[in-house]
């Protein structure tokens, strides 16, 4: 027993403060889904927008034959509960399957969607040189994560490397309604 353990009786419980509410300990399990495609965790974002209570993992996506690093491979993908009220995710899981049966298809048709918005409707955001072709300028696009929502809204997080003046990814919603909707910082 230490000097200081002897001296003040060892270690005591910590009691909470008044009006502070006792430390609940929730088992890490509870929080795990296993698909098919992969394990995902609960998470519970309520300053996102749109609010997100659901699950996020990485997926198995992209084909890098020449890697021993398993981490270049793999895709961020939230996916919504079913309902607030259920744990379940089987309706946005369905989608996340649809979009993996055709992982380069999918691909394509984000990439593609946010280089015709850039070539058509924001040229004024080119540092030099516009790409010569819709086709190119997809070619500056990378996939980076994928968020599905019971709504039936997907979000399609997007890396560019076309020389664009925009800080950070490029956010493609592909809306239930069958319009797209395009956000990123200036």
């Amino acid at each position: 027993m230490g000097f200081l353990s002897a001296l003040f009786g060892g270690e005591k419980k910590r009691e909470p403060f008044v009006n502070e509410e006792p430390v609940k300990e929730e088992k890490a399990e509870s929080k795990k889904k296993t698909f098919p495609l992969g394990e995902f965790t609960f998470v519970e974002a309520p300053n996102c927008i749109p609010p997100e209570f659901g699950y996020e993992g990485e997926i198995d996506w992209f084909d890098v034959p020449d890697t021993d690093d398993p981490y270049e491979r793999l895709l961020g993908v939230y996916i919504d509960r079913d309902t607030m009220d259920s744990p379940e995710a089987d309706y946005c899981y369905k989608k996340l399957e649809e979009y993996a049966a055709d992982k380069s298809g999918t691909e394509r048709k984000a990439v593609t969607a946010a280089a015709e918005y850039f070539f058509n409707e924001r040229r004024d955001l080119f540092y030099d040189k516009i790409p010569e072709s819709i086709d190119a300028l997809a070619d500056c696009f990378s996939f980076r994560h994928i968020s599905i929502y019971r709504n039936g809204d997907t979000v399609f997080s997007l890396e560019q490397y076309a020389g664009l003046a925009i800080e950070r990814d490029v956010y493609a919603t592909f809306k239930a309604d069958g319009s797209v909707k395009f956000e990123y910082t200036e």
